[in-house]
């Protein structure tokens, strides 16, 4: 089975975060942000973004994609071998999805407030996946710094959006993975 562009292009996404992470230790994935005492660390951001893949992936079955409607302070925020297993499991379960359900209607549920106010919109399963994975290559750009920060090369497109043109693309775009 051929997959679609949508899935290929967020398995790819999933496959080199999983490849960086393994790089590092627990305690440099799991250390918040510089100037702060909780959150915002490379184990903060993998959640989050892993969190919209578990999202968009549940949507195909309950009908409504619920981003806002997160767990923090997981396993994944604090183990990599956490988010590598989590990362092996989306990933299964997103090369599983027949393309039927791409076409599928979605209805996505956003928090517009910190009151709870929200907002459903229509969308289809694939437009949710494009988002997902636009979503993933924001947060890993983000996470790119912070992996620098630590010694860890980057491939050199990480953390850029396929449309961002760079003197890199000419460049080997992988580095050998760990996992």
């Amino acid at each position: 089975m051929t997959l679609a562009a949508s899935v290929s292009m967020l398995l790819a996404l999933l496959d080199e975060l999983g490849c960086l992470i393994s790089r590092i230790d627990d305690t440099t994935y799991a250390a918040p942000a510089p100037g702060r005492s909780t959150g915002g660390g490379i184990g903060s951001h993998v959640r989050h973004l892993l969190d919209h893949v578990s999202a968009v992936i549940a949507a195909t079955r309950t009908g409504v994609c619920h981003y806002d409607r997160r767990v923090r302070g997981t396993d994944v925020e604090t183990h990599r071998g956490s988010a590598m297993a989590v990362i092996d499991a989306l990933s299964a379960e997103l090369t599983g999805l027949a393309p039927t359900v791409l076409g599928a209607a979605v209805r996505v549920e956003t928090q517009l407030d910190t009151a709870g106010k929200t907002c459903v919109t229509w969308s289809t399963i694939e437009r949710e996946l494009v988002f997902v994975a636009s979503h993933t290559v924001h947060h890993n750009a983000i996470l790119g710094h912070a992996l620098l920060a630590h010694g860890v090369p980057l491939p050199p497109r990480f953390g850029l959006a396929a449309a961002t043109p760079t003197v890199c693309d000419t460049r080997e775009a992988s580095l050998p993975c760990a996992r």
